[in-house]
């Protein structure tokens, strides 16, 4: 039986690394997502302040 341990050991080590990379990925993965969510909020802020400033000049021009 000791003889299995060691494979044992290698294959459960072997599992947690390929656990943690399927994590990482995720998390990866996730990340990704929200710095484009963020990207495309900011570009909304951005359209829309140029939107009210156009109102405003127009405003101001009467």
């Amino acid at each position: 039986m000791p003889c299995c341990l060691p494979k044992i050991k290698n294959w459960l080590e072997k599992e947690i690394n390929t656990d943690w990379i399927i994590v990482s990925l995720d998390l990866n993965r996730a990340l990704i997502d929200l710095q484009e969510e963020y990207q495309q909020a900011n570009q909304r802020i951005a359209d829309l302040e140029r939107i009210v400033a156009i109102y405003k000049e127009k405003e101001n021009s009467k």
